[in-house]
């Protein structure tokens, strides 16, 4: 069987369903969704927002101790750029797929902060 396009991504992606934080910045919108996968330039996840493309967010990751061998969850940050947007791929959701430009391992904002639930 053969696919109908060449891979284009260089590093592997891992699937992995987490909660994802994202904010624009300059703005006051915070909205949360769920990764279907990281690598390491980038994420893909769902979510009920609507974002644009080429737009800069900014968002973190929470990772449950399970995954990270931690005693606590840890929160990563990333800043990246939206490269695609589904609409409607799921249950009314969008998916959205963004490159990763940098990563902050320290983050120690407030998570739930200020989320909303949808566009309005």
């Amino acid at each position: 069987m053969s696919q109908s396009h060449a891979e284009r991504r260089k590093l592997t992606r891992l699937p992995l369903r987490v909660m994802v934080r994202v904010q624009v910045p300059g703005t006051a919108a915070v909205v949360v969704g769920e990764t279907r996968d990281v690598s390491a330039r980038g994420i893909y996840f769902y979510t009920r927002y609507r974002l644009e493309l080429g737009q800069q967010v900014e968002c973190v990751l929470l990772l449950p101790e399970e995954l990270t061998q931690a005693s606590a969850p840890m929160f990563v940050a990333c800043a990246g750029k939206v490269l695609r947007v589904e609409k409607d791929v799921s249950d009314g959701e969008t998916g959205i797929a963004v490159e990763i430009s940098s990563y902050d391992f320290s983050w120690h904002g407030q998570f739930i902060a200020g989320i909303r639930n949808s566009a309005d």
